[in-house]
């Protein structure tokens, strides 16, 4: 069981495991992508979400997708008409609430390939509200190596 550690600029960090047995292919992208230092900013269009771009070598294909989110969840989204351009926009957003994802231009599918432990629901909404009332924040996600 692979698990990742999401860190805000604030010093907050959530555990989250990797839902390998439904989105495999994104989970190993990420995976090799670690670690990730970027800057997230809340949503304009799903809600509670905090989200940052990313670049991939190679995109991972359609799995678990969705357009409704839960709590804690963490998910992979682009811009899937666009599957074969190189310039394609990639995002991975961490919910902190239930919701819809949406754009301007309407329903989006996301894959879900992550979830924060429950434990950390309560910490994650205080962050997601500090983001959307004050901007942008410092974020990484890095591998969480827990001793056996």
């Amino acid at each position: 069981m692979k698990r990742i550690l999401i860190t805000f600029e604030n010093g907050e960090s959530f555990p989250a495991t990797l839902k390998e047995d439904k989105a495999p292919q994104t989970c190993e992208k990420v995976w090799e992508a670690l670690p990730l230092c970027s800057v997230v900013r809340h949503s304009r269009w799903s809600g509670r979400d905090l989200n940052f771009a990313i670049k991939s070598n190679d995109l991972p294909k359609r799995e678990n997708q969705t357009i409704l989110t839960s709590i804690g969840e963490v998910v992979y989204w682009r811009d899937w008409p666009l599957e074969t351009d190189s310039k394609v926009n990639e995002v991975i957003a961490i919910y902190y609430g239930a919701e819809h994802t949406r754009s301007n231009k309407g329903d989006e599918l996301v894959n879900v390939f992550a979830q924060i432990d429950y434990t950390h629901f309560e910490l994650l909404e205080t962050v997601g509200e500090r983001i959307w009332l004050n901007g942008t924040e410092k974020i990484k996600i890095e591998k969480l190596i827990e001793n056996e």
